[in-house]
């Protein structure tokens, strides 16, 4: 009976490939309907990691795919993207139950939401920084506000182009930029490749069904000691994690 009951577990279980772009992803995070559990640790990226991750998806260098858990389980405890914590009353409500977590990936997509939604950027986990994210078409550099002023006593203002503004209002940006009276073919073409990354940059994703909590926590602790370690609290966390609720169901 005991192996009729895992044979069983394990034939609900599924793994499926998926691709969305940019816009798409960052707009479901910001709307929370894309979640972390609460045994992840906070956002540890510093400002050149995420610089970085956006260097490579200009150049349009893969940056590695991200594992979600899709259940019906509403986790009781939860946060979104950026370090809120939430009670599942703020799930993005909808026709279906289904819920979707980040296991792993949530430094990339983080980094990814915060430049282009930047009110969630600045009440997330590091309010003593403003994450608004700029690309210098001059020189296909990407950097943060506390450099604006800087630049642009060197820099045209219109060719230091805010990422939230190209999410938004791209054709009014090409049009601006190709008929300042400073721009060049290079110039040009650099921000064309910006406004091309977010129409056409393919974001991978895997997605897991029919895993429970003890199966999740094991997959979570597993693949994050392969990327920057887990400390010892945050293994205990991920470890001992419970939703009591769902738990105290499944004794009925």
């Amino acid at each position: 009976m005991k192996g009729n009951a895992w044979f069983f577990k394990m034939m609900n279980r599924h793994i499926s490939a998926q691709e969305k772009k940019i816009v798409e992803f960052t707009t479901m995070l910001s709307e929370n309907r894309i979640l972390i559990p609460s045994f992840q640790r906070e956002f540890v990226w510093d400002k050149d990691s995420i610089i970085k991750l956006w260097e490579s998806i200009y150049r349009f260098y893969p940056i590695g795919s991200i594992l979600c858990w899709e259940t019906d389980i509403c986790l009781n405890i939860h946060r979104k993207v950026g370090g809120f914590i939430l009670g599942n009353n703020k799930v993005a409500s909808g026709k279906s139950n289904k819920r979707v977590y980040i296991l792993d990936g949530q430094q990339r997509s983080t980094a990814l939401m915060m430049p282009l939604w930047e009110q969630e950027g600045k009440l997330g986990a590091r309010k003593d920084f403003d994450f608004t994210l700029y690309f210098d078409a001059t020189n296909k550099t990407f950097f943060f506000a506390n450099e604006f002023n800087r630049r642009k006593r060197n820099v045209n203002p219109v060719f230091l182009i805010r990422l939230s503004d190209m999410l938004n209002h791209e054709s009014q940006i090409l049009d601006r930029v190709a008929h300042e009276s400073q721009c060049c073919p290079m110039i040009e073409k650099n921000v064309r490749q910006l406004a091309h990354v977010f129409s056409n940059y393919n974001l991978s994703f895997i997605h897991i069904r029919g895993f429970d909590i003890p199966a999740v926590r094991e997959i979570f602790e597993c693949i994050n000691q392969e990327g920057k370690a887990l400390s010892s609290m945050d293994v205990m966390i991920a470890r001992t994690f419970q939703n009591y609720d769902y738990l105290v169901e499944e004794d009925f």
